[in-house]
């Protein structure tokens, strides 16, 4: 299987001199072990794979996958099992199999046995489209409900802390919205400005651009652009897309994914290693991409 994802196979090359601890969590998930097979292809992973030992056994032997098996079949043991491992091996990346993602980061997040990071954890997608000559890193679509304006500047370092590592030096990062101006009755506009005014306080300080609010097509699409006169580094030119809650973001995801035909790797970021989350609907192609984006950010 190849990722269908040039710019993660590529970035993979530079993750081959390195070995990765993978520790899934309920790995008796047979999507879960076609992915690991196939990822098996460009990185070098000594597997951990906690959950039912029976019906592990069944899916690496059927798949030829040499393993250490962990039984386990309480979901909360499974967690802490999980994050204790990622503690004791080398280059750790953790991956979700077929337990409720509330279990896994419960122990992530644990204040005594946790491996939380940063102060707020958050969840990035990279994006991969056919009809449109660039990659889209976006977030959040899979943790944060509905975040503060102090969370939302939170999800803006964690993503641009992604676009480094994939080697984005400069991001260009988008405040989406509904419209490009702001309205006191639309929050997201008005969290916009107020994000928008702190980088401009001391934008030389960061790494990025930012800019917003803005409506998706004026995020990706130039001619909208030069239809609406909008002077903006940002409009037309987003690498990074920052959703003001979760809803939208999981649709813009759910809907790139579905109707766009679009490719996607997404971790959790902010803890002490990259947790993969993705959904048990994404298909194995995902969840590969996701593995491959894992092992990049360990090692950049």
């Amino acid at each position: 299987m190849k990722t269908n994802f040039e710019m993660l196979e590529r970035l993979a090359g530079k993750a081959k001199n390195n070995s990765f601890s993978l520790i899934v969590a309920a790995a008796h998930d047979e999507e879960v072990i076609i992915a690991i097979k196939h990822a098996l292809q460009y990185l070098s992973l000594q597997l951990t794979l906690i959950g039912n030992e029976t019906e592990i056994e069944k899916l690496i032997i059927k798949h030829n996958i040499t393993a250490n098996i962990i039984h386990e079949i309480d979901l909360i043991e499974i967690g802490k099992k999980t994050i204790a491992l990622s503690k004791k091996l080398p280059n750790p990346i953790i991956m979700k199999g077929l337990i409720d993602t509330k279990f896994l980061l419960k122990a992530v997040v644990d204040s005594v046995n946790g491996i939380k990071d940063a102060k707020l954890l958050s969840h990035v997608s990279i994006l991969s489209y056919p009809l449109l000559n660039k990659t889209l890193i976006m977030t959040d679509g899979g943790m944060n409900i509905n975040p503060s304006v102090d969370e939302k500047w939170l999800l803006i370092e964690n993503a641009w802390k992604v676009a480094k590592k994939i080697g984005i030096a400069m991001p260009k990062i988008g405040l989406v919205s509904a419209v490009e101006k702001i309205n006191p009755k639309i929050v997201s506009t008005t969290d916009a400005e107020i994000l928008v005014n702190k980088y401009r306080t001391d934008k030389n300080k960061y790494d990025f651009i930012l800019d917003g609010p803005f409506a998706i097509d004026n995020l990706v699409s130039l001619e909208s652009v030069k239809h609406k006169n909008i002077n903006s580094d940002v409009a037309g030119h987003a690498d990074i897309l920052i959703f003001p809650e979760l809803v939208s973001g999981n649709v813009f995801y759910k809907t790139s994914m579905f109707l766009s035909n679009a490719n996607s790797a997404s971790v959790v970021v902010g803890a002490k290693c990259p947790i993969i989350v993705t959904s048990r609907a994404d298909s194995s192609q995902t969840k590969l991409n996701s593995i491959i984006l894992g092992a990049i950010l360990v090692c950049a």
